[in-house]
């Protein structure tokens, strides 16, 4: 739950390609959606504690209540997604973008003998735990980690869980967008690109401007899963 990312206002030399490329955050073909940009650091984390198996099918709901305008693209501002798993497990999560709101970004992983709270490093319940050890910065110690597992010739091969997890965002995006409950293989075998038709300077964007300026959205319910 935060503020909206940078928004770049619209200069008169760029045409409408370039338009979209400096303000690539607000384009869902070109960031994703919201979604993908920062719900789906939180994802990682569930699929890593449920040892990154995807899940069986999602749902849930999203739209626009505050960033109307055209320097918003065409995304949502608000989203709730719920990842169903075999066995029972359900996966929660939540998002908003938008100013003069409450702010909270956390991870809780809910058990039968109690809770962990992933950002604090806390465990509560049946069995109480705290790390207390040395920090680090995490971006520093997966560099290390990573040159050191090339040095000692043993590479560390991230691809099946962070393609995983980029599909998790992606499966999350098109139940949001259009209110359906979503299977994984579906999502898997979807038809759905975002793509323009080639890329360049001069090329067409795959989304335009209606004629006030603002982007046209996704519409639940009405918008189409393909």
């Amino acid at each position: 739950m935060r503020s909206p990312y940078g928004l770049r206002q619209r200069k008169p030399e760029w045409n409408e390609m370039e338009y979209q490329f400096h303000n690539w955050y607000h384009f869902s073909w070109l960031s994703g959606d919201d979604l993908l940009q920062s719900l789906v650091h939180s994802l990682d984390k569930a699929a890593w504690a449920l040892h990154d198996e995807p899940p069986v099918r999602a749902w849930g709901m999203g739209g626009r209540s505050q960033c109307f305008g055209p320097e918003y693209g065409d995304q949502f501002d608000h989203r709730a997604v719920v990842y169903e798993y075999a066995g029972g497990v359900r996966v929660y999560g939540f998002s908003r973008a938008q100013n003069g709101c409450h702010n909270d970004v956390s991870d809780h992983i809910l058990g039968t003998k109690g809770r962990c709270d992933l950002i604090r490093h806390r465990i509560e319940g049946e069995t109480n735990w705290r790390y207390e050890g040395p920090g680090c910065n995490y971006g520093d110690a997966e560099q290390a980690e990573l040159f050191a597992s090339i040095r000692s010739g043993k590479p560390i091969n991230n691809g099946l869980y962070m393609a995983r997890s980029t599909m998790l965002g992606i499966l999350g995006r098109m139940v949001e967008y259009t209110g359906q409950a979503i299977t994984w293989d579906q999502a898997i075998n979807s038809k759905e690109t975002l793509a323009p038709e080639r890329y360049a300077w001069d090329a067409e964007p795959p989304v335009k401007p209606n004629e006030d300026g603002t982007y046209p959205a996704p519409i639940p319910g009405v918008t189409k899963f393909v």
